[in-house]
């Protein structure tokens, strides 16, 4: 008893300087929104807005007798397709954002990004076992904030926060014994699968054979899910999925020959749009490095151009599929934890660039291993070891790409490890479920 004042009053420390970490880390985060227009929201705002008023977001071309409500700088007026690269669905959940001025709807986001973070920080926080792991879960939490992953995410204003969220509320309601185990919970489990996988297609891949394995129950849900999130954005565009493939070849094909960025020639814009200057619109933080490492950046750096994307497809397709195969006798979690590892890999395989962004759903695996305890001790290590690299990079701002990109070679090394180690162990006894 007499140590238990102490331990009070070293949480309450403990708890009250991870609290001013946060505020400060947003803080960062609201400068910097601050001083530049999230470049990639404002196409998702002026995507929302084009399917809403039933036009085709994805090769739209602004021109300056258009609304400017609808301009996005960045849009190349030499391609003919637009900056919109998510799926109709994203737009659609864009829809109330796309409704308020852009600058009102730039911090409401950034907000937004902030409360699913701390709502899969939550979600975790309930499902690992013990006071110590849960304290050790909060910092590795705050600080990823301080990393450029996370520098790269505000700024940019982009979405993977969303599926962070998604794919922990998921697996929070099929873990939970009062939840899981009954019709209702496998319907709201499916349903928050249809919904993330209608956001992100190719996660289909990864829970699709999850719940035919393990949950047949949510099958049902993952349908209606699915049918909803990618139903509902054709009421206000019957061509929208078709706009959207057919965007996303085009930008392939450019991304791989090397022609996805071209010269944009001369343009003119308004001087002020929206209530913001131009130049406070186009601007982004130059002072967050950031480089691709797509395994196709990596082939045109080679000097490797116009690599099909079909064969890297069906190899990461045939890497999954081994996996599952191989990983088919292990527990649940171990096989979440696959699901967040390949979650985190797969947009190398995707023939588009791969930012730090993307990084982000890297705390699944984290928070899953903490759940595992001492089954990947000396991996989580390694894992957490990209946090301090990233620091580093936001510190340093290196321009080269090796180094930039060396918080993503750790996760990358480290999720590789941990997809491994069940393939060629023994099945291990189910851990404890969320309580």
């Amino acid at each position: 008893m007499s140590d238990s004042p102490g331990k009070f009053a070293l949480s309450l420390v403990a708890g009250a300087t991870l609290v001013v970490l946060l505020l400060i880390s947003l803080g960062i985060d609201w400068g910097k929104v601050s001083a530049g227009g999230t470049i990639d929201f404002r196409n998702r705002i002026t995507g929302a807005r084009l399917l809403w008023s039933h036009r085709d977001a994805y090769h739209y071309k602004w021109k300056m007798h258009a609304s400017p409500e609808l301009c996005d700088p960045y849009n190349n007026p030499v391609l003919p397709i637009s900056r919109v690269t998510v799926t109709p669905t994203l737009l659609m959940l864009n829809f109330p954002l796309g409704a308020l001025p852009y600058r009102v709807a730039q911090f409401i986001w950034l907000l937004g990004q902030w409360l699913l973070l701390l709502g899969a920080g939550f979600l975790w926080w309930r499902a690992i076992p013990t006071t110590g792991l849960r304290w050790l879960w909060a910092a590795a939490l705050v600080g990823f904030t301080f990393t450029v992953a996370w520098r790269h995410h505000t700024d940019r204003g982009q979405a993977y926060v969303v599926m962070l969220f998604l794919l922990a509320a998921w697996m929070a309601l099929t873990r939970h014994p009062q939840i899981g185990s009954r019709w209702w919970g496998a319907l709201l489990a499916g349903l928050v699968a249809g919904l993330l996988v209608a956001v992100r297609p190719p996660l289909v891949l990864l829970l699709g054979p999850w719940i035919l394995l393990r949950r047949r129950g949510q099958l049902a849900g993952l349908v209606l899910g699915v049918a909803l999130g990618a139903g509902l954005p054709l009421l206000w565009s019957s061509s929208c999925w078709s706009d959207y493939f057919s965007g996303m070849q085009t930008w392939s094909e450019l991304y791989r020959a090397g022609k996805g960025n071209p010269p944009p020639g001369p343009q003119a814009y308004p001087p002020v749009i929206e209530g913001m200057s131009i130049d406070v619109l186009a601007r982004f933080g130059r002072s967050i490095p950031f480089a691709d490492s797509s395994i196709f950046g990596f082939f045109r750096a080679w000097g490797i151009m116009n690599v099909p994307a079909l064969p890297v497809a069906l190899v990461f397709v045939a890497l999954v599929g081994l996996w599952f195969w191989l990983s088919r006798a292990q527990p649940d979690d171990v096989l979440f934890l696959g699901i967040a590892a390949w979650s985190l890999l797969a947009d190398l395989f995707l023939p588009a660039p791969r930012n730090s962004y993307n990084e982000v759903l890297v705390l699944n695996l984290v928070a899953l291993v903490l759940i595992m305890r001492g089954r990947h001790a000396w991996m989580l290590w390694i894992l957490l070891a990209a946090w301090p690299a990233g620091w580093w990079v936001i510190r340093t701002l290196p321009r080269e790409r090796g180094l930039i990109n060396l918080p993503t070679l750790i996760m990358i090394a480290a999720s590789v490890l941990l997809l491994l180690r069940p393939v060629f162990g023994k099945p291990r006894p189910e851990p404890g479920a969320l309580t």
